[in-house]
């Protein structure tokens, strides 16, 4: 079946919204040189600090003696230098970066590495399409999609980074399927669009095939969108909406190739689940076969829509502290 769209006019975004610290999962795989990409070109925007984080495994294989010590010591020197010269090369593009070298298990320490930090984003690269299957994504990235306290960026295999038009907007496309914390959402959608200078298209997918598709007429859901869009555009964020009609995992990677988005944008359940059209794998799904990167965030900014314009100020704002999700 054919993508649809109904749309309503844009206005211009005015205003910006801090977000001052990044951190960068980097494993020097092609995905986190697109996360770090996606990382600098955010930190040009919004004038940020960079950390550059590798996780080092434990070794899998014990050496006798001082072996063991001599190979940890070069295996971290070596690592250290390329972390060094990718962060000079940042620098170079005018970006304040630092690096960190941890050793453990990737989840526990990017999640502790986040606790210590605080960052406003965590940009993750999800390592080729062996890994961006529902059972591996689940015990690594998406553990840290569900639960971490900061919004997470996930570079998926078909990524590209696209140099952005110095004088023209950036493009988010946010999927919503009217849950019950909208307002949630929409205050997030509206601090990352302020932050990007961004223009916002809400869009929703109707998959007629399956069984807990919204029953809905289009012209129900096309109302519900114009509140939604219209609050937006009353806080100075451009803004549109589309319905798009097909499996969700195909005509959302579709929009957004088509009007070259910059990134995707999903929100949470507030019982931990993706927004995702009943679907719970809907996000991996798109995250394998999004051109761009993929937004994702946990938790509700507690504060209301007037206070992104903080920045101005020079103030940082940041993400509420972060409830469990199981």
């Amino acid at each position: 079946m054919p993508t649809l769209t109904a749309t309503m006019p844009i206005v211009p975004t005015e205003g910006s919204a801090a977000f001052k610290k990044l951190v960068v999962a980097y494993d020097f795989s092609s995905y986190a040189d697109t996360a770090l990409d996606y990382a600098l070109d955010f930190a040009m925007r919004q004038n940020s600090e960079v950390t550059l984080v590798h996780v080092q495994r434990p070794a899998k294989h014990a050496v006798a003696g001082g072996e063991v010590f001599e190979a940890a010591h070069k295996t971290g020197k070596d690592l250290s230098e390329r972390l060094e010269q990718m962060a000079d090369r940042s620098r170079g593009r005018g970006v304040d970066t630092r690096w960190l070298l941890r050793a453990g298990s990737p989840t526990e320490v990017l999640t502790q590495t986040v606790a210590d930090l605080k960052p406003d984003i965590l940009f993750l690269g999800a390592y080729g399409n062996d890994r961006l299957d529902r059972k591996v994504l689940g015990s690594t990235a998406e553990y840290l999609l569900r639960t971490l306290p900061c919004p997470v960026v996930t570079i998926g295999p078909k990524a590209v980074k696209e140099n952005p038009d110095p004088n023209g907007a950036e493009r988010v496309i946010c999927p919503i399927d009217f849950p019950e914390d909208v307002d949630d959402r929409l205050r997030i959608i509206a601090r990352l669009a302020k932050a990007l200078r961004a223009d916002v298209e809400l869009v929703h997918a109707v998959d007629v095939c399956h069984e807990y598709s919204r029953p809905h007429s289009a012209a129900d859901t096309q109302f519900e969108f114009d509140l939604l869009v219209g609050r937006l555009l009353r806080e100075g964020v451009a803004a549109q909406s589309a319905l798009l009609y097909g499996a969700p995992e195909r005509v959302i990677s579709e929009r957004a190739q088509a009007v070259n988005a910059q990134y995707i944008m999903f929100g949470l359940h507030k019982d931990g689940h993706f927004s995702s059209y009943f679907r719970k794998s809907l996000v991996a799904r798109v995250i394998k076969n999004a051109p761009c990167a993929i937004f994702t965030f946990a938790q509700p900014v507690e504060a209301d829509l007037q206070e992104v314009e903080r920045s101005s100020t020079g103030d940082e704002f940041e993400l509420a502290a972060p409830n469990s999700h199981g």
